[in-house]
């Protein structure tokens, strides 16, 4: 993932910051596995895949928007204010993204067998972290890498 992004857009730090969040979401979901007492098997691993998956795609519309309004930018606004107006034209975009695909999965943990109730809870659980770490920390850990990094070049 870290190369990748890395390639696509050109900037290790996007690859960083996405990663520091897909870890993150990895660790909360395995924290609400521990907590709910799941057992881990086959279902763990497709889980944790879906949500890496998931929440990189969200990641990556995010950075998207954040790259082209970089180009954009010029001087008349500052690299935070450049930030949240980049989250904030793809907010609506992510929250109804994940609340789609969380109520398809609450209605597969509601009507589905035992089986698929083991993937959707952890799942559910996946959405709402992976949706919160694209929003809200994505964003700025890429902006408290790009600050840092550029303040010790200087």
């Amino acid at each position: 993932m870290l190369l990748y992004i890395w390639f696509r857009f050109k900037d290790i730090r996007f690859g960083a910051s996405s990663v520091i969040a897909l870890v993150h979401d990895v660790l909360v979901v395995l924290a609400f596995y521990a907590v709910v007492r799941i057992s881990v098997g086959n279902t763990f691993i497709a889980c944790m895949l879906t949500i890496v998956g998931y929440s990189i795609n969200a990641t990556i519309v995010i950075f998207d928007r954040v790259r082209e309004n970089l180009r954009t930018m010029g001087g008349r606004e500052t690299l935070d204010e450049m930030v949240n107006k980049s989250i904030s034209q793809t907010l609506s975009r992510s929250i109804f993204t994940s609340l789609t695909t969380f109520f398809m999965v609450a209605s597969l943990e509601v009507f589905g067998v035992s089986s698929i109730r083991e993937f959707a809870l952890p799942l559910m659980a996946g959405i709402i972290c992976g949706t919160y770490s694209s929003i809200c920390l994505t964003g700025a850990i890429w902006y408290v890498l790009r600050t840092k990094i550029v303040k010790k070049a200087k």
